[in-house]
Formats: structure tokens, sequence, C-alpha cells
């Protein structure tokens, strides 16, 4: 699959995300908020653009950004088929190594008792992307969290 210059490959960071994933062998869970169950969350969804690839992206690129000060130019579009309302687009700027990385890392932060709850990835990063996504036109893909081209390459 060939990417623009200067982009990283969704599919190659989604496939490098679920076999890291598969291998750390940790459990996603998600907390039901109707019942407080622990509920399995399948590794697949993890690296779907449609499902929580753009929550695991954004927190990795919020470590990126702490690290370096620049983003990776995701674009996130509301998408009312997508699991959480929003699907990720691209990846527009950055390394595959430095996106996966950063990604591994905010993953191992909130990785706890054996577990990963994706929900701790749902923080004030996502949000911000969620309600900057919100403030454009309806369908149109925007930078998640870069606010300038040369902020968004590293």
């Amino acid at each position: 699959m060939s990417v623009a210059p200067g982009t990283v490959s969704l599919a190659a960071v989604s496939s490098a995300l679920q076999a890291w994933l598969t291998e750390a062998g940790i459990p996603l869970v998600l907390r039901d908020r109707a019942t407080g169950e622990w509920l399995p969350v399948p590794i697949e969804i993890a690296g779907d653009p449609n499902g929580l690839l753009p929550v695991f992206l954004v927190a990795g690129e919020a470590v990126w950004r702490e690290a370096t000060g620049k983003g990776f130019a995701l674009a996130v579009r509301r998408d009312p088929g997508a699991l959480l309302g929003y699907r990720l687009d691209s990846i527009g700027s950055g390394s595959f190594s430095a996106v996966l990385l950063s990604t591994m890392e905010a993953t191992a932060q909130v990785a706890r008792n054996d577990q990963l709850p994706v929900h701790d990835l749902f923080g004030a990063v996502w949000k911000a992307t969620l309600d900057r996504a919100d403030r454009t036109l309806s369908g149109r893909a925007v930078a998640a969290i870069p606010v300038s081209q040369s902020e968004a390459n590293p």
C-alpha cells in the first residue's frame, strides 16, 4: 500500500498495534456504565479506524506532543456509523516508529491489574479532539491536535 510522502500508513499502524496488543496478552476492557461490569473488547476494534484506533492514536499523539511539542496531524472526522461517532482518516505526519512507540507508551500508562481499561484513554485529549472536530464543517477531515503545518511536522 502506498502512502503520500510525509504521511504514515494507517493500515501499517493498525496492523502493528493489533499485533503488539495480541502479543502483550493484556486484555482490553471497557466498563459497562449500567452494570459496572468489565466487558472484553476484541483486539480488532482497537485497530479499526472506525473503532478505537482514533482514541489510541490521539493518546499516543499526546505522549509525543509532550516529548517533542509536535503532533501527527491526525485527520479525525465525524462519522455516525463509527463506534464512537468519529473515524480516523489518516496520519498526516510523523514516522511509523514515533506513532507506534508513543501509542504503546500511552497504552502502557493506562494498563493496570493485568488489563487495559480502554476508557482510561478517553481523557481530556480525546475530548479536546472531539470538541475541535465538532467546530468544523460536518464531514470535513480535521487535524486532531496540530494547529499549524509547522507544528504538524515532527
